[in-house]
């Protein structure tokens, strides 16, 4: 879904505007999940799409001692990444590359894993994303996606406000399935309950153990996010982005939105 910038700046705005280490709903439980369900092991090639800022990139490499290649749309994601991976001294083990999640840069058949941690939904054709994804890993390899569903049925109009105002778009369970295997994934698996749970839901941060989201920033960090949206947005962006904020995690405690953890495989 093409945003139309009613309700800019979106709840993905904020995060990236604010600079901040983040995660993802389910946080670094979830990123467990996905390496365990990937079945990565040592000297694997792992591609994670949507790599931002690198935080799951260098998780990979350290823990399960594989070779990640990370690719992000965005330049600051990559200079980012590329950073923080100096840093931890993983230059030899991690690499990140700019480029689309709808157009790979990679041969047919690269990988032995492929991950899109909480980023199909971003780009306008999801379904090229998965479509993607299948192209470059190799036959027997896994994809692994983990994405926003709605848990309740909602009306079009319900659906594209909340879509809008999150600033990726949710699907129905049944929906991501089905875009998986129109992919060619085959043996598909699906988690969701648990990473449906409100609490699993607030848990995003790298370092910080949450579990309702007004503590998902610090008091310091929220005024230095909001400052930031004002230099950008001005005083109609802060509005927006605490309605959005408000609106959105509605939608989570009243069990409109949920999460689904989603592995394949290429045949």
């Amino acid at each position: 879904m093409k945003r139309k910038g009613i309700h800019v700046p979106t709840i993905e705005d904020t995060v990236e505007i604010s600079g901040i280490e983040t995660l993802h709903p389910g946080g670094f439980e979830l990123t467990k999940r996905t390496a365990e369900i990937a079945g990565l092991k040592s000297g694997m090639q792992v591609l994670d799409v949507s790599s931002g800022r690198g935080t799951q990139a260098l998780f990979y490499a350290e823990y399960y001692d594989v070779h990640v290649t990370g690719i992000d749309i965005s330049e600051k994601m990559i200079q980012s990444a590329e950073e923080n991976a100096r840093r931890s001294g993983m230059t030899n083990r991690v690499s990140f590359k700019l480029g689309d999640s709808q157009a790979l840069p990679f041969l047919d058949n690269t990988f032995d894993v492929v991950i899109n941690e909480c980023a199909v939904g971003i780009p306008d054709d999801s379904q090229q994303v998965l479509n993607e994804m299948v192209r470059v890993v190799k036959p027997g390899g896994r994809m692994v996606i983990h994405e926003s569903i709605w848990m309740k049925k909602l009306t079009k109009v319900e659906k594209d406000e909340l879509s809008e105002r999150y600033g990726t778009t949710p699907l129905e369970r049944e929906e991501w399935d089905l875009m998986l295997r129109r992919a060619g994934a085959v043996n598909l698996i699906a988690e969701h309950e648990e990473w449906s749970k409100p609490e699993k839901f607030w848990k995003v941060r790298k370092n910080r153990d949450v579990t309702h989201h007004s503590k998902l920033l610090t008091l310091p960090e929220r005024l230095v996010t909001l400052k930031r949206i004002l230099q950008k947005h001005g005083v109609k962006g802060i509005r927006k982005a605490l309605e959005n904020e408000e609106k959105f995690f509605g939608a989570v405690l009243d069990g409109k939105i949920g999460y689904c953890l989603y592995k394949g495989e290429k045949a």
